[in-house]
């Protein structure tokens, strides 16, 4: 009765509500009072759970580590620095370029130039361009700008006296021979077959210092019995024997003989009337005649008293005007090989001597091309080396000091442009040297700054590279999951280890 009294007692309770009702089957269809929103909902958000590849492990079943925490403040460090670096690289701009056959079919181009020359005054400075493959003449002094220049602050410039160009002319000779012509400026004028060039007497006794000569003749007999004593002393004393000159220098003299037969033409211009006669020649050109009695002590007497009373005309070079000139512009020039210069020119009635002028020159300007192409190349970051070719000259300075002398510019120039953009630059490559006049051209002839151009048959083309955004953001992934698996390998690596320890001093124990 119990049991049944306690039956009835939850049936009861049941008939009252407290129970639960019993749950809709599925088959009879969605519940009247549940939202349609909320079980869509639902079955995405169980869906998405059961694909997820990514199951979380509750952090009570995990236990962190000083370890791992060191290998995790060095992940995010990695991870930071190789992010600043690859956002660096994806923001750069990078150029790669290739050279292809100029197509560039311009009849002329365009040469800008800016230079200082520090001895011509703009009043005797002429410029002038030529084409390599003609010899006419282009008209170019239009359109320049001419500026005064002090080239030495308060200093005035002075012309050259006689003896001064004289003296620097012979001091400038010694360095600018070669070895054979030094040979044939030594040798003795005894024969015009002895391979020898003897073409320049003057030359011959002016190289030296000092030169004492001995103008005999074969059919001559008392030349013939001097000529042994002659040849001793030669041997001794010739560039030998040091003397001193009136100004307290060192110095030597050199013994040479000429053969009156065989150049008969030089002895009349020198005036020689007996033989043998003797002479000692000074560098000027000037020269005193031997007269007493012909002993080798007279000779050697002769040459110390000629040396210590002769005094050598100091010079050296100088500026010979008291200002410079600054001259700028453009050139319009055939696209052709050629060359543009810089020298000296009278002016009115006002001469100079051209082959004494100096060129030197300060180069603040030097490029081909439109400038406004060379603008638009820097504005699109085409690269700093390139650029730097563009005038390479800017800025530089070119002196000579010398007689006869004058800077040379060979340019080599290539035709660049940016892929898919119409400006042309162009780039040049320089070489330069200074150039001396040959003895036999030095009269008369003016130095010339000059540079010369040729074309290259090949262009260079740039183009800009930009790393693609699909690849930054696949480096990003590769960044996160590389520094990931590689930490994380040395960490478990270094866990194992420190397991192993640990078992291995447990067991010893």
């Amino acid at each position: 009765r119990r049991g049944r009294g306690r039956s009835r007692s939850n049936g009861r309770q049941g008939a009252c509500g407290s129970w639960p009702s019993p749950r809709r089957p599925a088959f009879l269809g969605r519940s009247a009072d549940a939202p349609a929103g909320a079980m869509d909902g639902g079955n995405v958000a169980r869906a998405l759970q059961n694909l997820d590849q990514f199951r979380m492990v509750s952090r009570d079943l995990t236990r962190g580590s000083l370890t791992g925490g060191v290998f995790t403040a060095v992940a995010y460090a990695a991870v930071l620095v190789l992010l600043v670096a690859e956002l660096a690289a994806y923001m750069r701009t990078s150029f790669e370029t290739w050279v292809v056959m100029d197509k560039n079919q311009d009849a002329s181009m365009e040469i800008n130039f800016d230079i200082s020359v520090f001895d011509l005054p703009c009043k005797h400075l002429k410029l002038g361009v030529v084409d390599k493959f003609g010899e006419e003449k282009l008209e170019t002094a239009n359109g320049f700008m001419y500026t005064a220049l002090d080239h030495k602050g308060t200093s005035r410039g002075r012309p050259y006296n006689e003896q001064e160009i004289a003296a620097l002319e012979q001091a400038d000779a010694k360095t600018d021979v070669t070895e054979d012509e030094k040979k044939d400026l030594d040798a003795d004028w005894a024969s015009s077959s002895d391979n020898f060039h003897h073409t320049d007497f003057n030359a011959a006794v002016t190289f030296h210092d000092f030169t004492i000569v001995n103008f005999f003749a074969e059919w001559c007999v008392h030349c013939r019995k001097f000529a042994p004593m002659w040849n001793s002393l030669a041997a001794a004393h010739s560039e030998k024997t040091q003397y001193t000159d009136g100004e307290g220098a060192s110095t030597t003299v050199k013994f040479l003989k000429m053969n009156c037969v065989a150049f008969g033409e030089v002895c009349r211009e020198q005036k020689i009337a007996a033989f043998p006669s003797i002479r000692l020649y000074k560098r000027t050109g000037s020269f005193e005649p031997y007269k007493n009695k012909r002993t080798p002590e007279g000779i050697l007497s002769f040459i110390e008293a000629t040396v210590r009373n002769s005094h050598a005309i100091v010079a050296r070079h100088h500026s010979i005007f008291s200002e410079g000139c600054r001259v700028s512009g453009k050139l319009m020039v055939p696209r052709v090989p050629g060359h543009f210069y810089i020298q000296a020119e009278a002016f009115g009635s006002e001469n100079v001597n051209p082959a004494l002028t100096n060129v030197s020159h300060l180069i603040h300007h030097f490029s081909f091309g439109d400038q406004q192409a060379q603008k638009a190349a820097m504005k699109m970051n085409v690269p700093a080396d390139m650029l730097a070719h563009v005038a390479p000259l800017d800025g530089k300075s070119f002196i000579v000091e010398r007689f006869h002398e004058a800077p040379q510019h060979y340019l080599k120039v290539v035709s660049t442009h940016v892929h898919n953009k119409p400006q042309i630059f162009y780039q040049l490559t320089h070489t330069e040297r200074t150039r001396k006049l040959k003895r036999e051209n030095k009269e008369g002839v003016a130095p010339q700054a000059r540079f010369t151009w040729d074309f290259s048959p090949m262009s260079v083309v740039v183009k800009a590279k930009h790393k693609p955004w699909y690849e930054f953001v696949t480096s990003l992934f590769a960044i996160l999951g590389g520094t990931y698996t590689i930490v994380e390998l040395f960490s478990g690596a270094l866990g194992s280890i420190g397991s192993a320890v640990k078992e291995a001093m447990g067991k010893a124990s």
